[in-house]
């Protein structure tokens, strides 16, 4: 199998992130969702996702976790893919189909999905998008390396 590796963090670069929680001066004890900037939905690699990391850390600001919101229009795809960190998805709203290692699972409100380091998953939305939490056991967002399975 042909993978294309390839890292969220890049589409970070052109977007305004003071008030991602990373730049924050101090541990924050919360995070205004609607205050982050939603980024992504631009490259085909990996699909139609965006999303808004709440959670982050960085050298200045080191953190224990990663915590964030996947957003989806209509049929909007997160394409398969691994990366070496275990996550974590909680549906909020919408619906979809989360693939792991070839398994189809519904997702839509209050499920929750574990995904264990290396398993090959991806994500399709449903009729009325999907929105989730997601959350991983690392520090950095940045640090975790997304390889995607070739498409075609």
């Amino acid at each position: 199998m042909t993978e294309i590796m390839t890292s969220f963090a890049s589409d970070l670069a052109d977007t305004e992130i003071l008030n991602q929680a990373s730049n924050l001066p101090k541990a924050p004890l919360s995070v205004d969702a609607s205050q982050v900037p939603l980024v992504g939905g631009t490259d085909p690699a990996y699909g139609e996702v965006r999303w808004r990391t709440l959670i982050n850390g960085s050298v200045d600001t080191p953190r224990d976790m990663v915590l964030g919101i996947a957003e989806f229009e209509a049929g909007g795809r997160l394409l398969p893919h691994r990366h070496a960190p275990a996550e974590f998805y909680f549906g909020i709203e919408g619906s979809g189909t989360v693939t792991i290692d070839g398994e189809a699972h519904h997702i839509s409100p209050g499920v929750a999905i574990y995904v264990p380091g290396n398993a090959e998953h991806g994500v399709v939305a449903g009729l009325e998008g999907l929105r989730f939490t997601y959350g991983f056991p690392n520090g950095q967002f940045e640090d975790i390396e997304y390889h995607f399975s070739a498409q075609g």
